[in-house]
C-alpha cells in the first residue's frame, strides 16, 4: 500500500503532502478550546474564500457530501413546501430520492444524458404552480460530466422568489459558483477542494437559517439548524472526526495562498490538457464541449476494449480510473482531474492510455 496512484476518480482524490501530515496532529477532545478554535478558523475561511461572510453561514458535518446534500434537503423538507427538481443524471435523481423519503412534495422536471430541462419550460412551471417554494439542482452532474446551467436558474428562483438548493459536492472550488442569491449550497472537503472524505458542510443564506431555526426537526444527526446553533456557539452537537478537521484547514490554507481565481484557472488548464489528449487518442466525448466540466470528462469505451480490461491495464499503471452509472455502466469511462494532480502526472497517464489502447 506504499504505492501512489494517480486518483482520476472524482473522490476521494489525491493531496498534497502538507495536508497528509495535518493528519499526525495532537489527540484532542472536542470539547476543548483548541477544537473550537479549529471549528471556527474553517468556518470563518469557508465564508471568505467564497465571499459571503456577509450573507451566508456554514455548518460543518462528519460525513461524505451526501451526509451534507440530506442535511440540506432533510431540513428544508416541509409537506407544504412543494420542491421543483432538475435532474439530467444520477445525482439529480439523488435529489429526489432524499425529499422523498422525508415526505417533501416534490415536482421532477427531467432531461436525457447531456441534456438539461428547457428554461422556458421551468419558468412556465413557476408561473403557473404556487406550490413550488424551491428549486433543486446539481451544479455539476458527476454522473456524465456535465455542468448546469446555474447561473441562469439562480436568475429564475430570484425573480419569482423561490428558495434555491444546489448540490455543489463535485463543482465548489473548481468552477465558478456565484453564491449570494443561493439558499442552501451543499459542499464536501473531499474533491476540489482537496481534503480528505469524511468532511462536509452546507452554506445557509442567513434569511433561510433563520427560518430553520424555527422548524421542527426532521433527523438528529443530519439537523442543519441544530449543527449551526451549536457551531455558532463554537460547539458541536456530536464528536467529529478530528483529525480530519485539521486536514481541511490544512487543505482550506492551501487555497488562501493559491487563491479561489488561480485554482479555478488551473482545473481548466489541467481539463484542456486531457481534452487534447482524447481527441489525439481518437475517443469520442459524452457531453459537448460547451456543457462539460472542468472536473471530470465522460468518454465512450472504445469498441475494441471492456471497461474492465481498460480499468485493469492503467491500475497496473498507477492510474485508478471511474466507470460509468446507472444506464452507463460498462459503456463510459470517467476521467476526472481532481486533487493534487499535476500536468506531469496527466502527460503520464495520457502515454499511458495510449499504449493501453493500442
Amino acid at each position: 500500500m506504499k504505492k501512489r496512484w494517480v486518483l482520476m476518480n472524482p473522490g476521494p482524490v489525491n493531496v498534497t503532502p502538507r495536508v497528509r501530515r495535518s493528519l499526525l496532529g495532537p489527540d484532542l477532545c472536542h470539547r476543548e478550546t483548541e477544537f473550537s478554535d479549529l471549528l471556527a478558523d474553517i468556518r470563518r475561511r469557508l465564508l471568505r474564500i467564497f465571499g459571503i461572510s456577509k450573507t451566508h453561514t456554514v455548518a460543518l458535518f462528519t460525513g461524505s457530501g451526501t451526509a451534507a446534500l440530506e442535511s440540506m434537503l432533510s431540513s428544508f423538507a416541509d409537506k407544504d413546501k412543494r420542491v421543483l427538481v432538475l435532474s439530467n443524471g444520477v445525482y439529480g435523481e439523488r435529489m429526489r430520492t432524499v425529499l422523498e423519503l422525508h415526505s417533501s412534495p416534490v415536482t421532477v422536471l427531467s432531461s436525457g444524458l447531456g441534456g438539461f430541462p428547457p428554461l422556458d419550460k421551468v419558468e412556465s412551471l413557476l408561473r403557473s404552480d404556487r406550490r413550488i417554494h424551491a428549486l433543486a439542482l446539481v451544479h455539476h452532474e458527476t454522473s456524465t460530466g456535465m455542468l448546469n446551467p446555474l447561473q441562469a436558474v439562480t436568475s429564475l428562483a430570484k425573480k419569482y422568489g423561490k428558495t434555491l438548493l444546489v448540490d455543489a459536492v463535485s463543482s465548489i472550488g473548481a468552477e465558478r459558483l456565484a453564491l449570494k442569491n443561493i439558499g442552501f449550497c451543499a459542499g464536501s472537503a473531499g474533491k476540489c477542494l482537496h481534503g480528505f472524505p469524511g468532511v462536509s458542510f452546507v452554506f445557509v443564506s442567513k434569511k433561510e437559517a433563520a427560518k430553520l431555526a424555527k422548524k421542527k426537526p426532521r433527523t438528529l444527526y443530519l439537523d442543519l439548524a441544530n449543527a449551526l446553533k451549536h457551531q455558532e456557539n463554537r460547539d458541536t452537537p456530536f464528536t467529529p472526526a478530528v483529525q480530519l478537521f485539521y486536514a481541511f484547514a490544512e487543505a482550506l490554507k492551501e487555497l488562501e495562498e493559491e487563491g479561489l481565481g488561480r485554482r479555478i484557472g488551473r482545473y481548466e488548464k489541467k481539463c484542456a490538457l486531457l481534452e487534447d489528449g482524447f481527441r489525439r487518442l481518437g475517443l469520442r466525448f459524452l457531453i459537448e464541449k460547451e456543457h462539460r466540466s472542468h472536473v471530470l470528462t465522460s468518454l465512450w469505451v472504445p469498441k475494441n476494449v471492456s471497461y474492465a480490461r481498460l480499468h485493469a491495464a492503467l491500475k497496473k499503471q498507477g492510474f485508478i480510473i471511474y466507470a460509468g452509472q446507472s444506464s452507463l455502466a460498462r459503456k463510459i469511462f470517467r476521467i476526472s482531474n481532481l486533487g493534487d494532480m499535476s500536468e506531469k502526472d496527466i502527460r503520464r497517464f495520457l502515454t499511458a492510455l495510449k499504449k493501453v489502447l493500442e
